[in-house]
């Protein structure tokens, strides 16, 4: 992505709540429903961090804390093999909102 192109995706990330990282974060969850984090780490496919930070941002983009509720916009069930372990994909709403927000890059000129 080119300097001005990362600057318009800046600039409508900027009306939601998400940061370019959990931008990216919704979009390999996207692409690859029912992984875990470790999965999309060790991949290749999320590189935005340690699978620790990875972690503090699923959660914001998911159910939140106790203290700091979350978006709302990713699933997490637990893994039925190593209960360690959460399978992320999108909820209905984060399915709307990567939707709304796809359509207004696409706009950007």
């Amino acid at each position: 992505m080119t300097l001005k192109g990362l600057i318009k995706l800046t600039d409508v990330l900027a009306e939601y709540p998400l940061t370019i990282i959990q931008w990216q974060i919704l979009l390999v969850v996207a692409e690859n429903p029912n992984s875990t984090i470790t999965d999309l780490v060790n991949e290749g496919k999320l590189n935005c961090g340690t699978p620790s930070d990875i972690a503090v941002s699923v959660k914001r983009l998911g159910e939140g804390r106790h203290d700091r509720p979350g978006l709302k916009l990713i699933k997490k069930v637990q893994h039925e093999d190593d209960g360690r372990y959460f399978k992320l994909s999108l909820s209905r709403k984060g399915q709307k909102m990567i939707e709304k927000i796809k359509g207004n890059i696409r706009n950007i000129r």
